[in-house]
């Protein structure tokens, strides 16, 4: 009897706040034919999220009242041309079959801000892509080629973090990361992914600083990723550029872009730009120079057709350069 009435308070409880929650699916759904070459060969394929990465995910939020609220995102991204789940490659920790690749997150949001912790973007990623032309997506001019030197990628999205997200003061807004590699052994250290960013919106203006450092393990030096980046909106067009720089003991990368994004009609936008990335010596001298266009035509609110054009240029002087493109048609569809 008592367990049976202990069974009905947890019921009745869950469903009190099941009442007062909200849970969204949502994805989204990108594929094109293109002609692709890698510099060797050329090929005709069927790709997926080259505008928009392919994901679904399971979103949602319960009003705890006095303006707390618990949020929660689960989110996976996958191929559209063969149905294969995206592993999170780019992950500098040890790889893990993962459900959620993306994002897997909980956490507490009100006039304080908003905190989430589990599998997060860094506060470096959740602002380094504000300022790309073509929808800061693998089209931009900079793919391909930021972060394609000896030093090497940022961890976007680590695992086992915690990140903060500020209030808007006065058109300012921060946020900080730092993700635990819980790796640490007897005698050597345990790795960390650490990330700041500070942004500033008026109007027509933004304006952003992102810094992140990482290291696998205590055992590994230090990599840093800076950036500046702003956006002006004309009305006209759209005014897009960032500059970077990336370190790692003596090695050196230095890395601009320039693009604009022009609403030509009011279900048309045409976007482009150029991207440069420029390795020491130390580095290895290499060059790296992107460039793109791209028209998004805009069916509905949540169906797009796009076609774009996007090269890269990598050179050096002891070794032959290598120039890579790809044009694209596809479709997008949201939901």
């Amino acid at each position: 009897m008592k367990k049976s009435i202990a069974i009905l308070a947890v019921l009745s409880v869950s469903g009190a706040a099941m009442a007062q929650s909200s849970v969204t699916i949502y994805g989204i759904l990108d594929a094109a034919v293109a002609r692709v070459d890698d510099g060797t060969v050329k090929n005709m394929k069927v790709e997926s999220g080259l505008l928009y990465t392919n994901r679904f995910g399971f979103k949602g939020s319960e009003d705890l009242g006095g303006g707390l609220k618990a949020n929660f995102v689960l989110e996976q991204g996958f191929s559209v041309d063969n149905g294969a789940s995206l592993s999170d490659s780019q992950d500098s920790q040890t790889k893990l079959n993962q459900m959620f690749s993306r994002n897997s997150y909980v956490g507490l949001s009100g006039g304080f801000g908003d905190v989430r912790l589990g599998k997060v973007w860094s506060a470096f990623d959740e602002m380094k892509g504000a300022s790309n032309a073509v929808w800061d997506s693998g089209l931009s001019p900079n793919s391909g080629v930021f972060y394609g030197g000896a030093i090497g990628g940022y961890t976007y999205n680590p695992r086992n973090s915690v990140i903060y997200f500020t209030p808007n003061l006065s058109g300012f807004t921060g946020a900080a990361s730092y993700s635990l590699g819980e790796n640490k052994t007897a005698t050597v250290s345990a790795g960390k992914v650490a990330a700041v960013n500070l942004k500033y919106t008026a109007g027509p203006l933004y304006v952003g600083l992102g810094h992140q450092s990482e290291n696998t393990s205590g055992a590994v030096s230090t990599k840093k990723f800076n950036m500046l980046n702003a956006t002006y909106d004309f009305g006209v067009a759209m005014l897009q550029a960032s500059v970077g720089r990336q370190s790692q003991d003596d090695r050196r990368t230095r890395d601009w872009t320039l693009g604009a994004t022009v609403p030509v009609a009011s279900q048309l936008a045409i976007s482009g730009g150029f991207a440069r990335s420029t390795d020491n010596a130390a580095a290895g001298n290499s060059e790296r120079k992107g460039i793109s266009l791209a028209a998004l035509y805009a069916l509905s609110k949540r169906t797009s057709l796009y076609a774009a054009y996007h090269g890269t240029k990598t050179s050096n002087p002891a070794l032959a350069s290598v120039d890579t493109s790809i044009f694209a048609l596809g479709v997008a569809h949201t939901f």
